[in-house]
C-alpha cells in the first residue's frame, strides 16, 4: 500500500470517484509543484481512486492507494447486477455509452439511483461500428 497527502480542490462527496489534476488545476502553478490535487472524475474518464468520505475543498487529506479490484461508488441510475459502467460528470457511476468513453467495470448487484454499488475494475473502450464490415 502507498500512502501520501493530496489537496481536495472542490468538495468531493464520500463514494465518489476521483482524479488527479495537474499542476495548474489550482491556479497556483508554484504550489502545483509539490501538492497533489484531487477533483472529481468526468464523464469518460478513467479515475485514479475513489473516496469513502466527504472531502471539503482546501482540504489537505491522507490518500492511501491499496489496489483494491472492487470499489463502491454511487450510482447515478438505477443499475442492474453485471452492467458494464463508466464515469459520469460527478463523479459516479452510469452504464456504460460507447459515445460518452471508456467503460471502468460491471456491477456486482443491482442498486437504485443514489445507492452505492460495489463494481469490479476492468477498464477499455468498445470500438464504434462504421458498418464498414472490417
Amino acid at each position: 500500500m502507498v500512502t501520501f497527502e493530496a489537496k481536495a480542490i472542490m468538495n468531493i462527496p464520500a463514494n465518489r470517484l476521483i482524479a488527479f489534476g495537474g499542476i495548474n488545476s489550482n491556479g497556483d502553478p508554484e504550489e502545483g509543484w509539490e501538492t497533489v490535487y484531487l477533483i472529481k472524475s468526468k464523464k469518460g474518464w478513467i479515475p485514479d481512486l475513489v473516496t469513502s468520505v466527504d472531502l471539503d475543498k482546501d482540504e489537505i487529506v491522507k490518500v492511501s492507494i491499496a489496489n483494491n479490484p472492487v470499489w463502491n461508488v454511487e450510482a447515478a441510475q438505477d443499475l442492474p447486477a453485471g452492467t458494464l459502467v463508466q464515469c459520469d460528470d460527478e463523479g459516479r457511476v452510469k452504464s456504460y455509452s460507447t459515445k460518452d468513453g471508456n467503460h471502468i467495470g460491471y456491477t456486482l448487484h443491482s442498486v437504485k439511483s443514489g445507492e452505492v454499488v460495489s463494481f469490479v475494475r476492468k477498464y477499455g473502450v468498445f470500438p464504434v461500428d462504421d458498418g464498414g464490415g472490417d
